[in-house]
């Protein structure tokens, strides 16, 4: 499914052939910079990390059976079809009808030109439109400056701190209209 279309780039849904750029993003450490998470430093811990993600991306992200995915991702790519970047919506709560989104700009290209901020509108819209949430929060390094001022723009307000090995993060929500 294609969610939105214009000259320069395409949001669609998430395929098959998207593991191996989702991959690379998950392992970038520059990409990931505000990412508390550790990053393969070894052979050995890059190999345990591509077994797990790729496991993680058959179970829970491509599914067959739709109810057992735990993520919605959209992909964003350019003019060519090429992986930029993508917003997705994980831990789902279907109790208290929530989930986290995230947002990664995987081309450095791309960045400052309002496409993050376009992506993660269609998903909002679509998210709001078509799945049994209410609520959309965004957790975030307090140093992540670029992430808070995009969230500002798209309206999220700010409902949570807390730190975690020593990082300050904000947590800011969007609710359903």
């Amino acid at each position: 499914m294609i969610y939105y279309k214009d000259e320069e780039i395409e949001i669609r849904d998430i395929c098959k052939e998207d593991v191996i750029g989702l991959f690379t993003t998950w392992i970038d450490k520059e990409i990931n910079s505000n990412d508390p998470r550790p990053i393969p430093k070894t052979s050995k811990e890059l190999i345990a990390e591509c077994i797990d993600y790729c496991n993680r991306f058959d179970t829970e992200i491509m599914n067959e059976n739709t109810e057992n995915r735990k993520y919605k991702y959209f992909i964003i790519t350019n003019n060519l079809g090429n992986l930029i970047g993508f917003v997705n919506l994980f831990s789902i709560d279907n109790e208290k009808k929530q989930g986290e989104m995230g947002v990664s700009m995987c081309d450095k290209r791309f960045l400052n030109k309002g496409i993050a901020y376009t992506a993660i509108m269609v998903a909002i819209n679509y998210i709001f439109e078509n799945m049994n949430i209410d609520r959309i929060y965004i957790e975030t390094a307090e140093s992540n400056l670029p992430a808070l001022k995009l969230c500002e723009k798209l309206k999220f307000n700010k409902c949570g701190e807390y730190i975690e090995d020593n990082v300050k993060a904000i947590i800011m929500e969007k609710l359903r209209n």
